[in-house]
């Protein structure tokens, strides 16, 4: 992947910054191989973490032969043992994420491009995957630095298309993965059917789940009036409009309360949202708001 490509997604100076982060989990999960992260239970592993009295069975490669010496006891020696995490990137890539100025699939890219790479660096699994009618592109598992270019370079080949079915494509998901890690989705939550489905079964998965809703600026405030005909970008369907200022309140409101309404049921299923326009800053979001939001520490 060329330099500049790169770049297009995360510049250097945004790089260096975020190898400071780590992810954070609340509940870290034992994965298939010794990774950097620290587990809960003490295992026999590369960090010393405690003595405990010996007991008849026990390995004696872990006894502290100098404390015995020193005292007659026999102890044996705990070590912290390592977690292996697996960080999930999920995009919408449904054809009404290639739409605003900024165009709202180029900053999902970006995010995830951000956010694998701390993973990366913190030697963590990273997976990325779209979510789309038209079907799943997916980046099997990578981990360590140097695996940035592979993900760099599979999340600027990807593109927005297809119809939205969020429920489903979640679903699929948590069925094809058994996500036991850190799972985040960037997408807009524009779907007929609605979003709790998709909220639910990830909610469900054992994983910590972040939510970005992310709206084009076009979206937050449009700056449209007159005569107007409206075309929805997956299903075609379309409607006249005439836009006053009475409408543009309506609209205003009914953004605030759909924006509230998805905020509020992430929050009760112990998901973090963060809801943001595609001009939002990645190192604001990242360094900043996620940051005390609690995905990163």
């Amino acid at each position: 992947m060329p330099p500049e490509a790169m770049e297009n997604l995360v510049e250097p100076a945004l790089l260096r910054k975020l190898e400071r982060l780590a992810i954070a989990a609340r509940r870290v999960q034992l994965g298939a191989t010794k990774g950097e992260r620290k587990s809960k239970r003490k295992g026999a592993s590369v960090e010393f973490a405690d003595y405990r009295d010996y007991v008849q069975g026990d390995d004696l490669r872990h006894i502290d032969w100098n404390i015995y010496g020193r005292l007659d006891t026999l102890y044996l020696k705990l070590f912290q043992e390592q977690e292996d995490l697996t960080v999930f990137l999920l995009l919408d890539g449904s054809r009404s994420m290639a739409f605003g100025t900024p165009n709202k699939f180029d900053f999902a890219r970006r995010l995830a491009a951000a956010i694998g790479y701390v993973g990366l660096v913190g030697f963590d699994r990273v997976v990325a995957e779209t979510l789309s009618t038209e079907g799943v592109r997916r980046l099997e598992p990578v981990r360590g630095k140097a695996s940035a270019r592979k993900l760099f370079a599979f999340l600027s080949s990807l593109e927005a298309g297809g119809g939205t079915d969020l429920e489903a494509q979640c679903r699929a998901f948590t069925l094809r993965n058994r996500p036991k890690g850190v799972v985040l989705l960037v997408s807009d939550f524009f779907d007929e059917e609605g979003f709790e489905g998709a909220v639910k079964h990830l909610a469900a998965c054992g994983s910590d789940v972040y939510a970005v809703q992310v709206l084009a600026p076009e979206e937050i405030s449009p700056s449209l009036m007159g005569d107007l005909k409206l075309v929805d970008s997956e299903t075609q369907a379309f409607t006249e409009i005439t836009v006053s200022r009475s409408l543009m309140k309506r609209y205003e409101r009914n953004r605030d309360a759909f924006l509230e309404r998805v905020r509020r049921f992430c929050h009760a299923r112990g998901i973090g949202h963060f809801a943001v326009s595609s001009d939002t800053p990645i190192d604001y979001l990242t360094l900043d708001l996620m940051r005390k939001g609690g995905m990163f520490r």
